[in-house]
């Protein structure tokens, strides 16, 4: 057969395969595309389904309006009405620069009217895309609603750069991708889940009482020192400690405060925490691992604590 020939009778063999295929397409339902997105109390839910749904239905609280099918947090640089414009994206290991961003409306004019959240009217998460290297920032912002805050890099690699903030009462969550050159960087999956982690000193345990996905979990963190339970964590961002999570595959972002004993914090406020001890729930909308950083305050400094957990199916 020729050339023309040969290529004659594939081209009529993709038309089959097209026609068959939307045949069967046509069988199954659409999917929802909502885009709004999570928000529940103190907590952004912040992972979905296989899908990109959450399975989880929610009220919001004011006036039993349910929110159902949101998109995750931390996934795109625009949502809800607002983009993320982050300069540069691309930085050199090693040496100083600068992070400089603003969020804008649909009309690309700058926000400058941001709420206070935790004590705070942005807070900037870096964090590469292996788990590593956690940031928690608060950079500044000018009238002309332009935030910035230095950076320095010891490690090449690919970072994700969350702007945590609420405008009008609703709370957001924009990300963004860095580009860190200068050396090799050799990706790892999340680390092994292990319950206990050091830090400065600091010996941290993490209890977990349930971890089934789309239910509600207590986290529990214990601090000691030298074998002493810590019993004098001082505040930090108004509560008694900060969490954050992050899926391991898209980093889709939960961001948490503490269920505290007069109920400010969290859902029941009964979690019966003792002095050394910040209790957290939690829901993980769907299976994997999550990397946990917990954030603390004692003696002046803030430490970090990272944890792996394995939501099982």
């Amino acid at each position: 057969m020729s050339a023309g020939g040969r290529i004659a009778v594939f081209v009529a063999g993709l038309a089959v395969v097209f026609a068959a295929a939307a045949g069967i397409g046509s069988l199954a339902d659409p999917a929802d595309t909502s885009t709004e997105p999570t928000h529940n109390g103190g907590a952004h839910a912040a992972a979905s389904d296989g899908g990109g749904e959450m399975k989880e239905e929610e009220m919001d609280g004011h006036g039993g309006h349910q929110q159902m099918a949101q998109a995750p947090a931390g996934l795109a640089v625009a949502e809800g009405g607002y983009l993320l414009r982050l300069g540069p994206t691309f930085l050199a290991r090693g040496e100083d620069g600068e992070l400089r961003f603003s969020i804008v409306d649909a009309r690309g004019e700058a926000i400058t009217d941001f709420d206070e959240l935790h004590e705070r009217r942005l807070h900037l998460i870096v964090v590469r895309r292996d788990g590593t290297d956690f940031r928690h920032l608060h950079p500044e912002m000018d009238a002309a609603g332009s935030w910035t805050t230095p950076v320095e890099f010891a490690a090449p690699g690919v970072y994700r750069a969350f702007a945590d903030f609420s405008v009008g009462g609703e709370p957001h969550t924009l990300a963004s991708d860095l580009f860190v050159s200068g050396g090799e960087f050799e990706a790892r999956p999340f680390p092994a889940p292990v319950p206990l982690d050091s830090t400065d000193g600091y010996d941290v345990r993490l209890q977990a009482d349930q971890r089934l996905a789309g239910e509600s979990s207590l986290l529990t963190f214990a601090v000691s020192k030298d074998g002493e339970e810590v019993d004098d964590l001082a505040p930090y961002l108004g509560a008694k400690g900060h969490l954050v999570a992050l899926r391991e595959g898209d980093l889709a972002f939960l961001h948490a405060h503490p269920e505290e004993a007069d109920g400010e914090h969290g859902h029941a406020g009964d979690s019966g925490a003792g002095a050394n001890e910040i209790a957290f729930a939690a829901s993980f909308p769907t299976a994997g691992d999550y990397r946990l950083y917990l954030q603390f305050r004692h003696a002046g400094s803030v430490r970090t604590a990272q944890f792996t957990i394995s939501v099982p199916r």
